[in-house]
């Protein structure tokens, strides 16, 4: 059978609600977004029994997890706010096993501030694209280390 999957942020539910409804339209799969009514998993919020109460509510629906969205700007331009992003985005690679994938998604990131879908002549430079390799390979070790894999999706606006 194909897989069609969905992404779970389009569902602004609580954990079962989101599941059913998913399952309803027919969905095989899905890429977890982290963010439910009912469920904190935002940033050091993350704890085993949450991410295994995600991982059986969507098997018991038949919706195995696919990979997990941590889709922020891994670049950001203002130094506490990209070891803000960074760092939560490593606390979902550290956990992604335990919510039943070995797969977290994200992309590269702007050097501009107010979006992080908008270019930032940085964006194609040498130098804005080793700083982004620097970001990438931390990312990619932290998946190495916890037995998960980081995937990188790029945008044409972005680095």
């Amino acid at each position: 059978m194909m897989q069609v999957g969905i992404f779970t942020g389009y569902f602004p539910y609580g954990l079962e609600e989101t599941a059913k409804k998913i399952k309803g339209l027919g969905f095989n799969t899905v890429q977890l977004d982290l963010h439910f009514k009912d469920v904190d998993l935002s940033a050091g919020q993350i704890t085993l029994e949450k991410a295994r109460k995600v991982r059986e509510t969507f098997r018991d629906h038949d919706l195995p997890i696919c990979c997990l969205s941590g889709y922020t700007n891994i670049i950001h331009p203002d130094k506490a706010e990209r070891e803000k992003r960074v760092g939560y985005l490593k606390e979902i690679i550290r956990n992604a096993r335990n919510f039943g994938s070995r797969y977290v998604i994200s992309e590269t990131g702007t050097y501009n501030t107010e979006s992080d879908w908008v270019a930032h002549p940085k964006n194609k430079t040498e130098e804005g694209f080793e700083e982004c390799r620097k970001v990438i390979a931390d990312l990619a070790q932290t998946a190495y280390d916890h037995g998960a894999m980081f995937l990188l999706e790029t945008y044409v606006n972005n680095v």
